[in-house]
């Protein structure tokens, strides 16, 4: 029994309606899928933004040898602010940001290669003592001073 039966409507031939054709699912490029071997870099990051140019690679210093350089050459702690306005005047092509140059020189710090000191709420930095190891400036630091 058929529902049409079972309803009490008279049976009709009427031609059923054709049934719409699927197309077929697309197939993926070979590197689109996923299950395709990526290259080592495939997955790293380059930290370019999207749809910008790749920069032609320079001859000019980074900014961490920049900043490096000008904490060698100073005798004095400089903030992260002066530091900014000096490299601005001697690299006027390169916008340098003073938040940039701070974490530039949190990363000298961590690696041992500048020094931070605090006076009051002002932070100034120094460049480290190259000429020795870090293992000879921690142990010269832990001695105590006997005279």
């Amino acid at each position: 029994m058929n529902i049409q039966q079972a309803l009490g409507v008279p049976a009709t031939t009427v031609a059923p309606e054709p049934v719409a054709t699927v197309p077929a699912a697309r197939k993926k490029a070979a590197g689109a899928s996923g299950t395709a071997r990526k290259s080592p870099a495939a997955g790293k990051r380059t930290g370019k933004k999207a749809g910008k140019p790749a920069a032609a690679p320079s001859t000019s210093p980074t900014l961490v040898d920049l900043v490096r350089e000008h904490l060698a050459d100073q005798s004095e702690p400089r903030s992260a602010a002066e530091i900014t306005t000096v490299l601005g005047q001697q690299h006027p092509k390169r916008a340098i940001k003073t938040t940039v140059v701070r974490t530039t020189l949190e990363g000298l710090v961590a690696r041992n290669q500048a020094q931070r000191t605090k006076q009051g709420a002002s932070v100034f930095y120094t460049a480290s003592d190259a000429t020795q190891p870090p293992a000879a400036q921690t142990e010269s630091q832990a001695q105590p001073a006997n005279s």
